[in-house]
């Protein structure tokens, strides 16, 4: 007897609808200097890349300097792909198709940076929420990363920072704007579902977001996002992590379609990792009482046998001892039974029954045990030539005297 566990896939961290990228460039913005020649063979996984540029950087600050200018001087935007929410299957897929085609998608972006800054042990987030445009909100969800370099968080957009998409047509143009920039200045483009990547200390609401409001979060109180990261990265309950991402979303309000559709993905998500625990807890419970069950049963065949021994009046002889010890084996699997059950609970539909028909079962087994021990204790205190007589009923006008 078995419960089927439900299962979800996380295609990725976050969720997908459409992707948001910028259609052209401000003439000020700083290029990006040239990257790194990697050999092929040193970029086919993060992994791969990510041995690379440690090998051939200095500090973890160069590292990230390498791979931003790497990606964006290598990775072109995968137009065909933008309206394709099933083309990635999860963050590794991402990456190594953005590898393998040298063309990506926000998510393709977004989850190679990622991946091989963590492979590097760089303290690295991948991010999920909606951006602007010149002031005015996209149409589409976006994905970026949080980096720590030294003692610092920084924003890094690899996917704008390669270039534009003009008329469906990808042009690359790389630059600085948006390699490490202060969280202060990148919440003016970039929108985290999660309130907590602002990473800052007076988070922006949505509704100011959207209203280009910058003010009005300088007059709450401070918000210790440090002291919630540390929390959230010791955290190693899921569910109580994705509930407390759907209590800031919330937190932060409900402007828009796209925040809407991330809020629906955690509750689902979470929604999913109850309904799987208590799967698992329901699986258990059945695997501790098929073993109290199974325990039972040996109980109920070492019975047998000792029964069958004493019908045959104890022969071939045996050591008091071991007759006596037959007995006791049969109590030790009742006694491991009963306490087996006694770990269930007893209001567990799915058991309910079961149990109380095992516990009948025990009782009527541990009254007969009880009653073959005062036989065996009498036994052995008999002596030998008058043992043979305990197994017979003598009765006296049809009352028994033995």
């Amino acid at each position: 007897m078995r419960s089927v566990y439900l299962l979800l896939s996380v295609i990725i961290s976050f969720s997908f609808s459409v992707d948001a990228q910028p259609r052209e460039r401000v003439s000020t913005e700083r290029p990006v200097p040239a990257a790194l020649i990697i050999p092929e063979a040193d970029s086919r996984t993060p992994a791969a890349l990510s041995q690379y540029l440690s090998a051939h950087t200095t500090s973890k600050r160069e590292f990230v300097r390498q791979l931003y200018s790497w990606i964006v001087w290598n990775i072109s935007y995968d137009v065909n792909n933008m309206y394709n929410p099933d083309y990635y299957k999860d963050t590794l897929d991402a990456a190594i198709k953005t590898l393998s085609t040298r063309a990506g998608v926000c998510q393709g972006y977004a989850n190679l940076y990622y991946l091989t800054c963590k492979e590097a042990g760089i303290p690295v987030q991948l991010i999920g929420g909606y951006t602007k445009t010149l002031g005015k909100i996209d149409n589409a969800s976006h994905a970026w990363v949080a980096v720590k370099v030294d003692t610092a968080w920084y924003m890094t957009d690899p996917t704008w920072g390669a270039g534009v998409v003009n008329n469906n047509r990808f042009v690359r143009k790389p630059v600085d704007s948006y390699f490490l920039v202060a969280p202060a200045a990148f919440i003016r483009t970039h929108m985290p579902f999660d309130p907590l990547w602002q990473l800052l200390d007076h988070p922006v609401r949505n509704e100011e977001f959207r209203d280009n409001n910058w003010t009005a979060a300088a007059g709450r109180s401070v918000y210790k996002y440090q002291d919630s990261l540390a929390v959230y990265n010791m955290m190693k309950d899921d569910l109580l992590k994705y509930q407390l991402v759907i209590d800031r979303i919330e937190g932060a309000g409900i402007t828009n379609q796209m925040i809407s559709h991330e809020l629906l993905y955690y509750k689902n998500l979470v929604r999913f990792i109850a309904d799987n625990r208590k799967v698992v807890a329901q699986n258990r419970a059945i695997d501790d009482f098929n073993s109290s069950s199974n325990k039972y049963n040996r109980a109920v065949n070492l019975f047998n046998e000792y029964v069958q021994y004493k019908n045959n009046q104890f022969r071939p002889a045996k050591a008091d001892a071991e007759i006596k010890e037959m007995v006791a084996a049969i109590n030790k699997k009742l006694m491991e039974s009963r306490k087996g059950l006694g770990a269930l609970d007893r209001n567990e539909a799915v058991l309910k029954h079961n149990i109380e028909e095992l516990e009948e079962s025990l009782s009527v087994l541990e009254k007969r045990v009880v009653e073959e021990e005062a036989f065996v204790d009498k036994y052995i205190k008999t002596g030998k030539l008058f043992r043979k007589s305990l197994f017979y009923k003598t009765t006296w006008m049809g009352i028994p005297l033995n």
